[in-house]
């Protein structure tokens, strides 16, 4: 809730660096696993053997993941997960696809909104505050990135985070 504040309120900083982008998505990885086992999710892994340096927040590129990793756990039960990461030129793609229980159009609708959920029944099934999207989404937007979500009720979502190599350090102050 803490980093909502800051964003909304201008007072978000980014710290930029340049890291090894394999390190992070192993970190990544090694961190949802447990949840992923929790709910006998198998996780496919398809990451491009060119991805290299990457010079972003990597806080806030690892909570990005994770918070996408999490719901595709959160919302998937003895399904399948995959996690692509492809490298494009000076961009990449990270794509967290499940199998879980999807959204509808109405529902995807609500889904970047501080405090929603997909509707009201999602929170007392599956809990959690509905911020994690909605902070994920700003963190994209202020590395210069986007954040898009494809989804069908009953068959699953797509999430894919869009991130320039080289984040420009365009804080939202």
């Amino acid at each position: 809730m803490l980093d909502l504040s800051k964003i909304e309120a201008g007072k978000m900083d980014l710290y930029l660096e340049t890291f090894f982008l394999p390190t992070i998505l192993n970190e990544v990885i090694s961190t949802i696993q447990p949840l992923l086992t929790k709910k006998n999710n198998v996780l496919t892994l398809a990451l491009d053997d060119n991805l290299g340096d990457m010079y972003s927040d990597t806080t806030k590129l690892r909570q990005m993941l994770l918070n996408l990793m999490s719901n595709a756990a959160k919302f998937t039960e003895n399904g399948n997960i995959c996690f692509e990461v492809k490298r494009d030129g000076e961009s990449i793609a990270f794509s967290v696809i499940d199998n879980g229980i999807g959204m509808t159009i109405e529902q995807q609708k609500k889904l970047f909104q501080p405090f929603t959920q997909a509707d009201s029944s999602m929170t007392r099934r599956y809990g959690g505050t509905g911020l994690g999207l909605a902070i994920t989404k700003k963190f994209a937007q202020m590395l210069g990135g986007t954040l898009c979500v494809e989804s069908e009720f009953e068959h699953g979502s797509t999430f894919v985070l869009f991130l320039p190599v080289q984040t420009k350090g365009c804080s939202n102050k």
